[in-house]
């Protein structure tokens, strides 16, 4: 067996000697985030600056004693005031660190013109386990100066709020003044949540990776099923409840869904749902700041069913009910088992994201070709957040890619035609699209991509008339949507919207300047939110640009090389892909202009990247099909390498996750 194992290592030693360091340099980089962002640390009470202190000679000491408010004690960050000027002034000074039996922690001799550049110097030590209510002394003795008209000047302040703490220079005291410092006490419990989250992570990632790469003939929806599992399992436990984009009013919604309100009641001109304290009691007063610690208070909050008032959804009761059913279903189900707010609310996480995982499922499982394109953008971090929430984004991405796919399937598969089933699937998933968002209803103009042949008489009177009366159906049950549901449209400025309409239509010359301007100005800010550069609730979490420009490389690399693409679509059917795509990024920017962007803007606001989610997969599709490029890989390590390395960059996504949430 030890042998088997051995030679079995040897054979794979490059495969195992790649995947080392690649999950080394994630946690490398996650660890480095870790570390400057002092996460790992509880932190004592930082005094408010109103002065600095100034004529420092040399010899000059200043001393200031604190007491430690928490054991484990680890570091120290001082403030100095950076020099405005363009001089730059001699001389050191002696940082050191004392602990109450006068043994030195810390010690260090700092250049004048490093603290010009660096005015806030951290000190790290060994870590102090019982430093609880013990007396510490931080050192800073001015040595060898130069040109004394100019003075390092330590940011202090003259109003003491801590009594035990004392400022000393040269010995004497100055009374009621501290030094602007900040003491950091390693946290044990925030120690266990991210070893405790990313050990597990690392690990099955890892087994994961060896699987699939053991995997002979694998198949691409198999292994997106594994992979977006694992991920999307960690997405919902670090993210905390209500951080996605506008959770809480879609936790509202779906609650409201799953006791039988299908839409938001409006009673006397007040809008909302008779729901139970506990629902709204788990949704923090600040949820900017929110913490894993507000998460564990929350385990507590029950339903209460003897105390209700109403609330409302806001924004999101515009919405179809038909995007709220899997989170509806999961809290349903949950409310008969507990109620344990929290665990109601994560029901309906994991529902949400059963649904959108098997819808993608089966979409990579009957697309013809391509079927990477849709599993690159089902691993895309923005895309996984909405799969692991509340947010009705997961139904219309996933319904999306599912409506994708099954054109595709009829318009390619030679072995499918297209009878009274296959009318009824695509009526069906055309309604379902057009009660999520309008501007994605363009999605059912691909019907009009498969051949006539397809189709019973083979002619394209046949074809159109399919068209026109699934497409008409579905546009006029949006349009009954649209008419009922706009009297909870909260207007974003009152009176802007008709004026903008009506600007558009006097000269829409003016507005396509405006529409190109906006994407002359925001592409780069598009393209990365798109691939995930920012996460959650406000944008909190920065992926940066590293994890999205290197999951676009892989995307542009899947598409460019994905020969099966090559002779496929005639003509007209790239016409009709390419009209889909600008008609939906059309009235994506055209919604957002008329009610999202004031009148007299230069651009148009509130445009986000994951809004181009549900077609991104056409994008591609476009790419490859005009690439000539000729792929000299196997095709089964292209399709083990992408889900590989989409595995391993989720690491750094949910590390980052953590991080803000510590």
């Amino acid at each position: 067996m030890i042998v088997y194992m051995y030679k079995n290592i040897r054979s794979n030693c490059k495969f195992y000697f790649i995947l080392a360091i690649a999950i080394f340099i994630i946690n490398m980089l996650c660890s480095y985030n870790l570390s400057i962002s002092n996460k790992l640390y509880a932190k004592g009470n930082l005094q408010e600056s109103t002065g600095v202190l100034e004529n420092i000679e040399e010899t000059t000491v200043v001393t200031q004693t604190f007491i430690a408010i928490d054991d484990n004690l680890e570091k120290i960050s001082i403030d100095f005031e950076p020099y405005k000027d363009s001089i730059n002034y001699g001389g050191n000074l002696i940082l050191s660190v004392e602990n109450d039996n006068g043994e030195v922690l810390y010690t260090n001799t700092i250049s004048r013109n490093y603290i010009r550049e660096n005015s806030t110097y951290l000190i790290k030590f060994k870590k102090q386990p019982h430093s609880k209510d013990k007396q510490y002394k931080i050192n800073v003795k001015f040595d060898d100066l130069q040109d004394y008209d100019a003075f390092y000047t330590l940011k202090y302040t003259t109003q003491n709020e801590f009594s035990q703490n004392k400022l000393f220079i040269n010995g004497n005291e100055l009374s009621n003044s501290s030094l602007i410092f900040q003491d950091f006490y390693k946290s044990p419990e925030r120690v266990c949540i991210y070893y405790g989250i990313m050990i597990p992570l690392n690990i099955i990632a890892i087994a994961v990776s060896i699987i699939i790469y053991k995997k002979k003939n694998i198949k691409i929806e198999n292994v997106f099923l594994i992979i977006a599992f694992v991920v999307c399992i960690f997405f919902l436990i670090s993210m905390p409840t209500f951080k996605n984009h506008d959770e809480y009013y879609h936790w509202i919604k779906a609650y409201e869904v799953s006791i039988g309100n299908l839409v938001t009641p409006i009673e006397n001109g007040i809008q909302g749902s008779n729901m139970p304290e506990g629902v709204s009691k788990i949704f923090p007063s600040d949820w900017t700041t929110m913490t894993y610690k507000d998460v564990q208070k929350n385990l507590q909050v029950k339903l209460n069913n003897e105390s209700s008032g109403i609330l409302s959804p806001e924004t999101s009761a515009v919405y179809s009910f038909i995007q709220y059913l899997p989170q509806a279903i999961g809290i349903f189900i949950a409310r008969i088992i507990t109620s344990n707010v929290l665990f109601i609310a994560y029901s309906g996480r994991l529902l949400n994201m059963i649904v959108s995982i098997l819808l993608i499922y089966i979409a990579i499982k009957i697309i013809p070709f391509g079927k990477k394109l849709l599993l690159v953008a089902a691993m895309i971090p923005i895309a996984l957040e909405g799969f692991s929430s509340l947010s009705p984004d997961a139904l219309t991405i996933s319904i999306s890619f599912l409506y994708i796919a099954y054109i595709l399937h009829l318009a390619f598969d030679n072995n499918k035609k297209v009878g009274l089933k296959e009318n009824c699937i695509l009526f069906i998933l055309s309604i379902i699209i057009a009660l999520c968002k309008i501007v994605y209803i363009p999605l059912v103009g691909l019907m009009l991509i498969i051949p006539k042949e397809k189709f019973k008489c083979k002619t394209n009177k046949t074809k159109v008339i399919n068209f026109i009366v699934i497409a008409g159906i579905a546009f006029a049950i949006n349009l009954l949507w649209l008419a009922f549901s706009s009297r909870y449209l909260a207007i974003f400025r009152e009176g802007d919207s008709k004026i903008q309409v009506l600007l558009a239509l006097k000269d829409p010359f003016h507005y396509i300047q405006l529409l190109m301007y906006s994407v002359d100005i925001n592409l780069n800010k598009y393209i990365l939110s798109l691939f995930g550069s920012e996460l959650g609730w406000g944008e909190l979490i920065n992926l940066h640009s590293i994890l999205p420009y290197t999951i676009l490389a892989i995307y542009i690399f899947v598409a460019i090389t994905d020969e099966e693409l090559r002779n496929k679509f005639k003509t007209y059917q790239i016409v009709w892909i390419v009209l889909v795509c600008l008609a939906i990024i059309g009235l994506i920017f055209t919604s957002l202009y008329v009610q999202w962007t004031t009148v007299g803007s230069n651009s148009i606001l509130g445009v986000q990247g994951r809004y181009f989610l549900p077609i991104i997969p056409l994008l591609m599709l476009l790419l490859g099909i005009k690439a000539k490029i000729k792929s000299f890989y196997n095709v089964d390590n292209i399709n083990k390498l992408v889900c590989i390395s989409l595995l391993i960059l989720n690491i750094y996504t949910i590390a980052q996750i953590i991080i803000v949430h510590l």
